[in-house]
């Protein structure tokens, strides 16, 4: 029986029938279960994957529509929709002040850049317009003149100043020339005048260097300590 056996499963091998799969190579099978385990293992890592991503999604909570810029939104500028864009953020990353459509119409009173959440902190109360929308609260707004030669600083609404002024009795000494407003914020350029908020203690001052002259405006640096 064993020859015959062999007999046959020889003619099977000529007339080109494969073999069984048990009798393959021990390298087929190997390759075989190799390949087995290593899906087994990718489907695992991607279905752990897969369940660490849904349990941050649930862990941030609940989704909030905001409005984002759609561009840089300068001070000064009246917030329109074509300003805007909507996007769903979870509530727990938004800051308190992140806002929705109804920011339509007011003023913007510091630099909100393109894709940030709009904040209510940046901008003017409702219904205020204008010059005063960019005051701060507390503060005044007070108008400086330009040298009429176009000598005077090159500034823009959002720049911060410092206002010096000097003693009419002793302009070849530096220490006649002193600050009478430090950190002053221009919201507003004309061709005569600039208007400055600064605050209420500062107020006097700039109309006394006024009475003297006009005064300097010296540009603050980023970072600069008043």
């Amino acid at each position: 029986m064993g020859r015959r056996d062999r007999s046959v499963t020889g003619r099977s091998r000529a007339l080109g029938r494969p073999p069984v799969w048990w009798r393959g190579s021990r390298a087929q099978m190997a390759r075989w279960l190799l390949a087995v385990v290593l899906a087994l293992g990718a489907a695992t890592l991607v279905a752990g994957q897969v369940r660490h991503a849904s349990d941050i999604v649930a862990g941030l909570g609940a989704l909030r529509v905001v409005v984002v810029a759609r561009h840089d939104i300068e001070p000064g500028r009246t917030v329109t929709a074509d300003d805007l864009t909507t996007r769903q953020l979870p509530v727990l990353a938004l800051a308190p002040g992140a806002s929705g459509p109804e920011v339509i119409g007011r003023v913007v009173t510091a630099q909100i850049v393109e894709g940030e959440v709009v904040d209510r902190a940046r901008l003017a109360p409702a219904g205020i317009s204008g010059i005063a929308a960019l005051i701060p609260p507390g503060w005044r707004g007070v108008p400086v003149p330009r040298p009429s030669d176009g000598s005077g600083l090159t500034v823009h609404v959002g720049d911060v100043v410092d206002v010096l002024t000097a003693d009419p009795g002793g302009l070849d000494r530096a220490e006649s020339a002193s600050v009478v407003a430090a950190g002053a914020t221009v919201i507003g350029v004309e061709d005569t005048s600039v208007t400055l908020a600064v605050r209420p203690a500062d107020a006097p001052g700039i109309a006394t260097a006024l009475g003297r002259g006009i005064p300097v405006l010296a540009l603050v640096g980023p970072n600069a300590t008043p």
